[in-house]
């Protein structure tokens, strides 16, 4: 698992303390596979198809009121863009950015330091 533990803990903010291992470290607790991560909840996300994601498979992770930011961490680096995704997103105030799973950790971290609104969808790895 690789660690990447730099920021104290801020109240109840869900931060990611590690990931790898086909897995997550998230504020203490150890999430197996996939997630779904909001700024004060992660819950396991079953996805059954990354490449034909739509917002119907995110709508009910995101709550009554998304966040106007989503980040999409598709494991390695990325291979495509999902213009799709993200123009389903758009007509609901939310942008996509896809990046690798661990540069979605590092930035996930980053924006909660920085109080933003946001939220992520996190394919495990096996680093």
């Amino acid at each position: 698992m690789v660690d990447i533990s730099t920021f104290s803990e801020k109240g109840d903010l869900q931060l990611i303390h590690g990931y790898g291992d086909n897995g997550f470290r998230i504020s203490g607790s150890r999430y197996a596979g996939n997630v779904i991560v909001l700024p004060r909840m992660t819950m396991a996300w079953s996805l059954s198809n990354l490449e034909n994601l739509t917002f119907d498979d995110l709508g009910p992770l995101l709550g009554d009121i998304p966040p106007p930011l989503f980040i999409l961490g598709v494991g390695p680096a990325p291979m495509q863009l999902y213009p799709e995704l993200a123009a389903q997103l758009k007509p609901n105030n939310i942008n996509l950015e896809v990046m690798s799973t661990a540069a979605a950790c590092r930035t996930w971290n980053v924006l909660m330091s920085e109080g933003r609104d946001a939220a992520a969808g996190l394919i495990a790895v096996d680093e």
